[in-house]
């Protein structure tokens, strides 16, 4: 590579935080709604917005050549694929994920190089206490948190039902099942399939709500407790999905034994995760590691290091399935 197309590479990907920056004024604008009926002035968005109308040109040219908005004749904007997404009335939207991730990211990666010096988690020594606590606290902001990932991790449900063949689970046991819609999905394509969701009490009370909604309470119980203290669930699998990669080594060993102490020979524990790919590889699941180290005390994982958390804990590795998404499911067998 010539120097000039290194330096060229090096500036844009320095430069990413702009990107990120000019995407959040969109969203937090709305623009993209404004735009559902069609394409618009930037003069018609900048008085409906309440802002500069020449500032809001450059940021809406830059983002239509990164292909978010398409820009037209007479500097009218209209809506692309992706800035379709991030209208407020689709169903997965990445609007909530990218309001919630720029208000505390822009923040929290200031603390980054600092966080590693002290060895402490960026987004504690930014605020001064760990997310999950201020969440808890905090129903609204926890709320929109939920929103956000739903549309982050929305298509891994189907991607993740269609690649493990649930078809011998009796009964699934989603731990720290949040939302419910893996359970749900499971449930609606086996009339004779159980469920539980074990969950932290406010996010339980609220699936139980959409469980019934469903037409699927009948089905599955939802319980409300601590992963860290015990999980008092009887299944004949077990599914943690983006919870492992929140907490270090020694946490995710407290979550799994007590899971193996509620475990038959044979019974299931199934990961769903992004586990990292080789080196020099570019992997989402390395992106999101990268989320995982502002925030949370976890990490995302390598199938190694997958194989150590489960034969540590009374499972044995049995095998990773791919899926048409970012994560694969790590499936262990409890040993006995």
């Amino acid at each position: 590579m010539a120097k000039r197309e290194t330096i060229e590479t090096l500036f844009q990907m320095h430069m990413g935080f702009v990107r990120s920056a000019c995407l959040y004024a969109a969203v937090k604008l709305e623009v993209a709604d404004l735009l559902a009926d069609g394409p618009r002035p930037v003069e018609h968005i900048a008085e409906a917005t309440g802002v500069d109308v020449a500032m809001l040109y450059r940021v809406l040219r830059y983002l239509a050549s990164d292909g978010v908005f398409e820009e037209r004749p007479r500097r009218e904007f209209a809506l692309t694929p992706l800035s379709q997404m991030l209208r407020t009335d689709v169903a997965g939207s990445f609007h909530p994920f990218a309001i919630v991730n720029s208000e505390n990211g822009f923040e929290v990666a200031t603390q980054l190089l600092p966080g590693m010096r002290d060895r402490e988690i960026p987004f504690v020594k930014r605020f001064g206490k760990h997310p999950f606590e201020i969440l808890l606290k905090d129903p609204a902001s926890a709320a929109l948190l939920e929103r956000s990932w739903q549309g982050v991790h929305g298509p891994e449900t189907p991607a993740v039902l269609d690649a493990y063949d649930f078809s011998s689970v009796r009964k699934l046991a989603d731990v720290g099942g949040g939302h419910g819609d893996v359970m749900v999905g499971f449930l609606e394509r086996d009339p004779a399939r159980r469920g539980a969701i074990f969950d932290i009490p406010p996010v339980a009370a609220q699936t139980k709500k959409r469980l019934d909604a469903a037409g699927l309470g009948a089905r599955c119980e939802v319980i409300a407790g601590d992963f860290f203290k015990e999980i008092p669930v009887d299944a004949d699998a077990y599914f943690l999905r983006h919870i492992l990669h929140d907490w270090n080594d020694d946490e995710c060993r407290k979550i799994l034994r007590n899971i193996a102490a509620r475990c038959e020979p044979g019974d299931r524990v199934l990961i769903a995760e992004c586990v990292i790919k080789a080196p020099n590889t570019p992997d989402l699941g390395k992106l999101l590691d990268m989320e995982m180290l502002l925030f949370l005390s976890g990490w995302e994982r390598t199938e190694l290091e997958y194989r150590a958390l489960l034969e540590s804990t009374g499972f044995r590795f049995a095998r990773v399935v791919p899926t048409d998404s970012m994560v694969s499911i790590v499936e262990g067998r409890f040993a006995g």
